[in-house]
């Protein structure tokens, strides 16, 4: 008799580095699945960043529960439509990091999200002016938003989407888990 398990490795084994990751995370960030890349990011404990330039080409980095160095885009076209980062395991809110990477990409980003437990925080830079002396002058200015619940954000979805989304993200979990056979003639030793 032969008996076949599906035994999770005790350390995680999925490559969000690998080809197949950076697809999917690509995929879901083209369709606004951002509640798939959060849970992604969550179950590997890793922030993801994504950054979107001006043709519309995907930038993928991943980083520590904490902190995600991006690599430079080389052969991106500036402005940037979209930054996209998670916080794992966090709520969203823009952190002091997040803020003084938002002040520096004034003028060469349109819009940023933080992808956090509670839901989705957008900020989309906008030009406002000012007046002194009869002169105006025009500054750029983050907007502040809340926060955007994920039952509410994911209230659109229609759910033959969602239910493909979330076998591509088992599908993805699943090839990182190994298929052990064992009969009784193994001792148990793949055990």
């Amino acid at each position: 008799m032969e008996f076949r398990i599906n035994k999770p490795n005790p350390k995680p084994t999925l490559d969000v580095e690998s080809e197949s990751c950076v697809d999917l995370v690509t995929d879901f960030a083209k369709k606004g699945k951002w509640y798939m890349i959060y849970l992604l990011s969550k179950s590997v404990s890793r922030e993801v960043s994504i950054l979107v330039d001006s043709k519309d080409n995907y930038w993928i980095d991943w980083g520590t529960i904490g902190r995600v160095e991006l690599s430079p885009p080389v052969g991106a076209v500036l402005p940037f439509k979209l930054w996209v980062h998670t916080h794992p395991s966090n709520t969203a809110y823009w952190s002091v990091t997040d803020r003084n990477t938002l002040e520096i990409a004034k003028g060469i980003l349109e819009k940023a999200l933080v992808l956090g437990e509670d839901g989705l925080l957008s900020t989309t830079l906008q030009p406002v002016s000012s007046f002194t002396d009869d002169t105006e002058i025009p500054t750029l200015q983050w907007t502040e938003e809340e926060v955007i619940d994920w039952m509410e954000f994911n209230s659109d979805d229609c759910e033959n989407d969602l239910r493909d989304d979330f076998y591509s993200y088992l599908k993805l979990i699943m090839s990182s888990s190994k298929l052990i056979p064992d009969d009784f003639f193994s001792n148990g030793k793949y055990w």
